[in-house]
């Protein structure tokens, strides 16, 4: 079996006349994968279509991230060249930082307790010891420039260098302890100038060099100082959720090796955590969601109600989805109407989870049925196209008195998932 070269393309600059070919042909900057001799055979039948057209297309390696090449389609034919990077724009000038397993910045403190600030941007981050490996990708330059300069707030060394990829450009990050963050932008270098000028055009510059000085005030730890006493509440987020995993909920009764008794004040603890401002906020979200869920293993009907007051209050999709997963092995009309609303409701990132657990109770689908898929069709032809495909992706049967009342049309199209009479 022959080996295929895979590319993501990073930029794309033709004349205004080929540019919705390209399109059509799927050769646009994004995080699709290529087949490299793919887009070669794209290239060259464009120029088919137009002999005179100037076409520069600048493609990643899927295996070394900071490699790259250049695609030019002109009448000359099909030309490629690796590009390489410069610290300076007008010419080339090299540059040297640690690679591998050397990019790894060492810290003065647990690395665990940096990775919540990497929360919602990127989930490559990762920590080991007092060693943080960094993302590949930083999505904005503000955040990534604060998170940078937190990190130099503990850095171990009194200095140290690494590359980083933010919002599409390179840099070279040099962090400095205690003192900041120089960002230096690498500029797309190959040497005809004509080729560079379109590469450039095709990728954009990145922002000019820029310093950003360590925080003053509480050096960045990941979130509040850790209080023992507090350990719902304070310290980083992998802390609170790993205290709330490892709460002892249940302990030995004295009067019995193999009789367990509840915690005192346990249920107390987590509503108080569930419910304290220092967990608010999307930063805290996974802390909330593990708390709904611990609360609802171990006490299902004094949780019950926090379910409800959840999803009126609750402003995040995965945490909203948790507490509907809670709600779907809830008996009660009241969890019935609230997830059957939800399938209506509530925005895609919810509705991935809801659709998930829908099934469980056959109340809640029967409702789903009469109450919102039957009356839906055909006005609301994208509520029930939505309804009907949960139905089919989780094989759930409808008995025929459920839809007696359906219009013909409906039924035609519920065919596959309507039980026999």
């Amino acid at each position: 079996m022959s080996h295929v070269d895979y590319v993501k393309i990073r930029g794309c600059e033709a004349s205004e006349e080929v540019r919705p070919t390209l399109l059509r042909r799927g050769i646009t900057a994004g995080p699709d994968l290529h087949e490299k001799q793919k887009v070669e055979q794209v290239l060259l039948a464009a120029l088919d279509d137009f002999p005179e057209a100037l076409i520069c297309v600048v493609f990643q390696d899927t295996f070394l991230e900071f490699e790259h090449g250049v695609f030019l389609a002109s009448d000359d034919g099909l030309d490629e060249a690796e590009v390489c990077w410069s610290l300076k724009e007008d010419e080339r000038v090299g540059f040297s930082v640690p690679e591998g397993e050397e990019a790894q910045v060492p810290l003065s403190v647990g690395a665990d307790s940096l990775l919540d600030l990497f929360d919602g941007t990127t989930k490559d981050a990762s920590a080991e010891e007092h060693l943080l490996r960094l993302p590949e990708r930083f999505f904005e330059l503000p955040k990534a420039l604060r998170m940078l300069a937190h990190i130099a707030a503990v850095l171990e060394p009194d200095r140290f260098q690494v590359l980083v990829d933010i919002a599409g450009h390179y840099y070279v990050a040099t962090l400095e302890r205690k003192k900041g963050v120089v960002l230096a932008p690498l500029y797309p270098w190959v040497e005809d100038d004509e080729v560079r000028k379109l590469m450039r055009s095709a990728v954009g510059t990145p922002a000019p060099g820029t310093f950003e000085p360590c925080p003053k005030k509480e050096r960045a730890r990941g979130g509040s100082k850790r209080d023992p006493q507090q350990p719902f509440t304070t310290g980083s987020l992998k802390a609170r959720m790993d205290s709330v995993q490892d709460a002892p909920v249940m302990v030995r009764a004295a009067y019995g090796s193999k009789t367990f008794v509840e915690t005192p004040e346990a249920f107390e603890q987590f509503v108080a955590a569930l419910r304290a401002s220092e967990n608010g906020g999307p930063r805290f979200a996974p802390v909330r969601s593990a708390l709904y869920q611990v609360l609802f293993n171990h006490w299902p009907e004094k949780t019950r109600p926090l379910l409800f007051s959840g999803l009126e209050a609750e402003q995040d999709d995965a945490v909203r989805g948790r507490l509907y997963a809670c709600l779907s092995r809830v008996e009660d009309p009241a969890a019935y109407h609230a997830l059957a609303r939800g399938m209506k409701v509530e925005p895609p990132g919810v509705l991935e989870r809801l659709s998930q657990v829908i099934w469980r109770q056959t109340a809640t689908v029967e409702l789903l049925v009469r109450e919102y898929l039957v009356p839906s069709w055909p006005e609301d032809r994208a509520l029930a196209d939505r309804l009907v495909k949960v139905l089919r992706d989780e094989y759930v049967e409808i008995p025929p008195a459920w839809v007696s009342e359906a219009p013909e049309e409906l039924l035609k199209v519920l065919g596959p998932v309507l039980a026999k009479a």
